[in-house]
């Protein structure tokens, strides 16, 4: 922010603080001229008592600064925000020249009248909320206008040098209060989009971390947060060969390769509109339907399987990696929820979870194995051939099954719209955090 005689900011930065400040300041702005007009009128008992004659004359000036202060009220608030710095200037300046007018006009005006000027002025410079540059143009105009008026026609220098004591006075630190203060917005100005930046990033992280409907339930101030769900599936995948990977890479290459992979997988999850759980070492974990919003939750996540299957054999065949995946898929009730104070975590249990995760351990390389509840779900749509019974650790010989593609007749898949709740986007960092105990 230059600080050369008043400060500013570079021209896309000075109009995005414009129009904050005058956002702002409108409402303030607004009720200074009712104010301010309604004393400009009042005054009129002034004018009465020091020259009744000549009252009427002075009466019609402040009704025509009157005239124009309410057209500025009446003005809709879109112009009259957009235009305030113009508007609110014109309105003092009208004030401070009419009141010299009405000096000129009423018997020692000029010697008795002093005040009223000192008042236009603080009005000017603090009340109007006008910044520093037209603040300081207006007081200005005020100022050498009744100097040059009753210098001309109704003041000795000496007496003129009195009144300016005052004058001068009242405009030095009326400038320094308006600089201070437009200083002070400006820094303000800076925190608050700092602030702003840092909140979207938080937010984003936050909508990263946890699903968009947990969000909203933080943001509503839930405490404990747990759900049961009567039908999701839920997938684990596991990457063979990266543990032969690490003998061949260096740290830094073998950390771009792993980024590499769960970028691609987080980018399949967006498409396919699954929620991804968490990742352990090279596993990698997605659920579908915890919202409620898929009819048949195995199908996006069997679309999901089949090609982040087919994308990482791709990936691996580019960059001549021995890379393959085994996957495993189950679909059943869970129950959801956020657990821990310090790096909290959104995750699922219960026995689908488990049987996902012994699908895919018992599962061969290359190949991605369902239960026989998910493959109810998908056998209409999808090929899939029977292995036959598994010998599953902890539950003993279940029915597996192979998922190997999409059956023609099916059509093409088209993932649908999510829409996210309103209330998720609009949720502070701040406010999910301290909810969070961090």
């Amino acid at each position: 922010m230059s600080r050369f005689l008043f400060p500013r900011f570079p021209a896309e930065l000075e109009e995005e603080f414009s129009r904050v400040y005058n956002e702002q300041a409108a409402p303030v702005a607004r009720i200074a001229l009712m104010l301010g007009v309604t004393i400009y009128l009042l005054f009129y008992i002034w004018d009465r008592s020091v020259d009744p004659g000549n009252s009427w004359k002075t009466l019609l000036v402040r009704i025509a600064v009157a005239a124009m202060v309410i057209t500025a009220l009446l003005i809709p608030r879109g112009f009259f925000v957009r235009h305030l710095q113009a508007i609110m200037t014109t309105c003092s300046t009208a004030a401070g020249i009419g009141h010299i007018a009405i000096l000129s006009l009423v018997q020692d005006g000029f010697v008795i009248g002093i005040p009223g000027i000192v008042l236009v002025l603080m009005y000017n410079f603090v009340f109007f909320r006008l910044l520093f540059v037209p603040a300081l143009i207006s007081g200005l105009v005020t100022t050498v206008g009744h100097d040059a008026v009753a210098a001309k026609f109704f003041l000795t220098p000496s007496v003129l040098a009195i009144d300016n004591f005052f004058l001068v006075s009242t405009l030095v630190s009326g400038a320094a209060v308006a600089y201070l203060l437009e200083s002070l917005f400006r820094n303000q100005f800076l925190t608050d989009r700092a602030l702003g930046t840092e909140r979207s990033r938080t937010n984003q992280l936050i909508a990263s971390i946890f699903p968009a409907p947990i969000v909203q339930r933080l943001t509503a101030g839930e405490q404990v947060i747990a759900e049961s769900h009567g039908e999701v599936t839920v997938l684990f995948s596991d990457l063979v060969g990266f543990t032969t990977l690490t003998k061949r890479l260096s740290a830094g290459h073998l950390v771009e390769v792993l980024n590499d992979y769960f970028s691609t997988l987080d980018r399949l999850t967006e498409k396919h509109r699954v929620e991804k759980i968490k990742t352990i070492g090279d596993a990698y974990m997605v659920v579908s339907g915890l919202g409620g919003e898929h009819d048949n939750s195995a199908e996006h996540i069997a679309e999901f399987a089949l090609e982040m299957v087919q994308v990482i054999h791709e990936y691996a065949q580019r960059h001549n990696f021995p890379l393959k995946l085994r996957v495993g898929i189950s679909t059943g009730q869970v129950i959801s929820g956020v657990i821990g104070m310090k790096k909290p975590t959104f995750d699922l249990w219960g026995e689908t979870v488990n049987f996902a995760s012994r699908m895919e351990s018992h599962s061969e390389v290359g190949h991605i194995q369902v239960s026989e509840a998910t493959y109810w779900r998908l056998q209409e749509k999808y090929f899939l051939t029977a292995r036959g019974d598994v010998d599953v650790k902890g539950i003993g010989k279940v029915p597996t099954y192979f998922l190997t593609g999409r059956k023609p007749s099916a059509g093409a898949y088209v993932p649908p719209r999510r829409i996210e709740p309103e209330d998720a986007e609009s949720a502070t960092g701040d406010s999910i955090i301290s909810l969070l105990g961090g």
